[in-house]
């Protein structure tokens, strides 16, 4: 996409993470799999153990527990699911 990033961590023209892909594990430079700071963001355990809280995050374990020790560890950056809103499909 021939991205430029003139400021680490700033904004981004695009920006795909890709936390697994099937068993696949990589260490090279341009793409790390699994994510290696999957395990600590809730914002991406939490709805991946929505819906599939029995995988696993390789080397960390099953992403459901993850998820609940994350919400469980609050704080103002918590995740946390919304009760009071149902998700429609589209029309």
């Amino acid at each position: 996409m021939q991205r430029v990033r003139k400021v680490r961590w700033g904004p981004r023209t695009l920006d795909i993470d890709i936390v697994v892909f099937g068993n696949v594990s990589s260490e090279d430079p341009d793409l790390t799999l699994p994510h290696p700071r999957a395990h600590e963001r809730a914002f991406v355990l939490v709805p991946w153990a929505d819906i599939e809280p029995d995988v696993l995050l390789p080397g960390h374990g099953r992403v459901g527990d993850l998820a609940d020790a994350k919400a469980a560890e609050g704080g103002p950056s918590a995740v946390r699911r919304r009760e009071d809103l149902t998700l429609q499909p589209p029309a």
